[in-house]
């Protein structure tokens, strides 16, 4: 008897998981006891937790224990101890973590692009209409605000012309703009989301503004794309199980398909595990820009970003683009 829980669809999605698994993980049999995975509570954590749900870790790993990261300092700590072999990380600190020694390989790209400004009174509010503005930036020293000073410096507005407020987290940064104390805030999704609908609950004038991926794709000149969250696993880990950067990005692809086509599902299945409400999540997918790429297929666009952020501050990723050794699959 197949239990309420397990759907025809997640039966067949699990069928399809499983033949489109390497043929080193189908003939030899290889598999985890235990897969320990980390993401941010954003947009790749939906997807995170929609795989899970579709099973499509099952043929991975007996045990999946995945849990949520707060901060740029936890993630670092845990990809770079071991602690947690498997993590999604801003692409950003993973060229970071490379250049600087530690063995880290990116493995897929997961999103392309899920932040963007929230503004009190401004419809499309831009980077140009920043200027005399408070705006409330969480991550200050890691990647969403090196994308807000990248956008700046593009635009011409001048750190002197507006006040930053620096923010640890997404949901402090959407605290600041809620409260009254900034006039902007950059968010990613599933944040950016909620803010708004808690400001129109409340008869705050809160609208979306531009979205940082069209803000790359003008600095690049590429498409609107920013490969902001990765899959990274520790070096060592990959080496010792090889077929897993496939088997993983595999299993991701397919439960992007999924979400994207039914993003009510996704979202019901994500709430749990994101501790927010399914609808809430279900608005925040479109903006989310959930894709799955394998590392080397993203590395033009991975690059475009890297060579930004190089023209920006050279010691934002240590120097100079990562050979081939960063990228996995």
């Amino acid at each position: 008897m197949i239990s309420s829980g397990f759907t025809r669809r997640k039966a067949l999605l699990a069928g399809a998981a499983l033949l489109a698994m390497p043929a080193i993980l189908r003939a030899d049999g290889a598999r985890l006891p235990r897969l320990v995975l980390q993401t941010p509570g954003s947009g790749p954590g939906i997807l995170m937790a929609h795989a899970r749900a579709l099973g499509l870790f099952d043929a991975i790993a007996d045990q999946v224990d995945l849990s949520i990261w707060t901060t740029g300092d936890e993630m670092r700590a845990g990809l770079v101890s071991g602690s947690v072999p498997v993590a999604v990380v801003p692409t950003q600190a993973a060229a970071s973590l490379y250049n600087r020694g530690f063995g880290i390989k990116l493995v897929a790209t997961l999103t392309e692009g899920h932040c963007g400004l929230v503004a009190r009174g401004v419809e499309g509010c831009t980077i140009a209409d920043l200027r005399g503005k408070s705006v409330v930036v969480p991550a200050f020293n890691d990647f969403t605000g090196h994308m807000m000073r990248l956008a700046l410096a593009h635009h011409g507005v001048g750190l002197d012309s507006l006040t930053l407020i620096p923010a640890t987290t997404h949901m402090e940064a959407a605290q600041v703009l809620l409260a009254g104390r900034a006039d902007v805030a950059l968010l990613a999704e599933p944040g950016a989301t909620a803010a708004l609908m808690r400001g129109r609950a409340e008869d705050q004038d809160l609208h979306r503004g531009v979205q940082m991926r069209d803000e790359l794709g003008q600095i690049t000149g590429l498409r609107p794309s920013l490969p902001q969250a990765s899959l990274a696993m520790h070096a060592d880990y990959a080496a010792d199980h090889p077929w897993l950067a496939g088997a993983l990005t595999e299993a991701l692809t397919q439960a992007a398909e999924d979400l994207n086509a039914n993003p009510a599902q996704a979202a019901e299945n994500a709430a749990p595990f994101l501790e927010r409400a399914a609808p809430l999540l279900a608005q925040a997918i479109p903006f989310a820009h959930i894709n799955v790429l394998s590392a080397k297929v993203a590395r033009p666009e991975v690059e475009a970003l890297y060579q930004a952020l190089i023209a920006a501050d050279a010691g934002i990723i240590g120097g100079a683009l990562p050979d081939d050794g960063l990228y996995a699959v």
